[in-house]
């Protein structure tokens, strides 16, 4: 382990400086991502199966949903620190691009291999990603062991909130996310998990802030969820244990449910290009909100959706994921659409 030093229209408040940039002091974050990858993208006229497709470009990256959120969130004026598992021949490839993106890191050497992830983008604004599912654990008798010492390591350096992001590699225990998630709250830092699966499920009670997709909400309530369930869905997850619960519609925002209300968030644009990691920009932009105010009952959950949408759609404008159009985002964000869509949450 290594580690360098609808309904009725809401107001919603300008942003110019993000979360991140109150008071003028830089917000310290962390990020933990159990599956990491090397990320890269092809840029190709059109993506014809059974075919030779000519790509055009090509860049590669360290990435992974936790690295992309903590870009994001030193985007946006953070102090990130990336918490990921390495190992195998890749890792040093991992641990190279890490730097590169200029990232405060800490590792556990834990993997046989890091995987690699291929997103695929046509000229016509289609996204095709092709996703390994990452290589084993060495040993996962130890992982847990391991990435809980180091989630204490970052407790101790002072970060005020945390984001567990995205699938677990082959023997990995599935209730490590839920259990990164209550030793960080038992120590009064706020926690937001977005994975999915049995992963997703058994956080669901942990405490932790959640931020499914509708197939992964669907999962997680048991059945299909259509446009008019998403909030009572939601809701019976905040009933559940979770302080929130924001549901990412992809270009239609975002739903975010408390034990006090409902709010949609759309964004005000249409906007085209790589929606690839889009979501992880989503989460970012809601752990700077959630680390200033010290825990979901504070977060300006108006302002926190707003800028969840407006982060989100300024990482489709770049070519990869971890990215935003910095000036886009802060133009798109006072008009951004928040609505009401009830006022008692999942408290009933």
């Amino acid at each position: 382990m290594t580690s360098p030093d609808g309904a009725t229209p809401s107001p919603v408040p300008t942003i110019r400086a993000g979360a991140a940039g109150r008071a003028g002091v830089a917000l310290r974050v962390a990020t933990v991502t159990l599956n990491p990858a090397i990320d890269v993208t092809y840029e190709v006229p059109a993506l014809v199966v059974d075919d030779v497709v000519r790509v055009r470009d090509v860049r590669v990256r360290a990435g992974g949903k936790g690295v992309n959120v903590a870009a994001v969130a030193a985007h946006l004026g953070a102090e990130p620190t990336a918490l990921v598992l390495t190992g195998g021949r890749a890792g040093a490839e991992l641990t190279e691009g890490l730097a590169t993106l200029g990232l405060r890191t800490l590792t556990v050497d834990a993997l046989t291999d890091v995987r690699r992830t291929v997103a695929v983008v046509a000229d016509d604004g289609t996204t095709t990603s092709l996703q390994e599912a990452g290589a084993s654990v060495r040993d996962p008798d130890q992982l847990t062991g391991q990435v809980l010492a180091a989630v204490d390591d970052l407790l101790a350096q002072g970060v005020r909130a945390v984001a567990v992001s995205g699938s677990l590699p082959p023997g990995c225990p599935v209730d490590l996310p839920a259990r990164i998630a209550r030793r960080c709250l038992d120590l009064g830092v706020p926690v937001v998990v977005d994975t999915s699966g049995a992963a997703l499920a058994a956080v669901a009670g942990s405490g932790a802030i959640l931020t499914p997709n509708r197939d992964e909400l669907a999962e997680l309530v048991g059945g299909a969820v259509a446009d008019g369930d998403v909030v009572a869905a939601a809701g019976l997850l905040v009933r559940g244990g979770a302080p929130a619960v924001v549901v990412t519609l992809g270009p239609d925002g975002v739903v975010g449910v408390t034990a006090t209300g409902a709010l949609a968030a759309r964004p005000p644009v249409a906007v085209r290009g790589n929606p690839t990691g889009a979501g992880d920009a989503a989460v970012a932009a809601l752990l700077l909100h959630l680390a200033a105010a010290g825990d979901a009952a504070h977060v300006d959950w108006p302002e926190a959706l707003a800028d969840m949408v407006a982060t989100s759609a300024a990482c489709v404008l770049r070519p990869v994921a971890g990215e935003i159009d910095r000036a886009s985002r802060d133009a798109w964000l006072p008009d951004v659409r928040v609505q009401v869509l009830g006022k008692d949450g999942g408290g009933r």
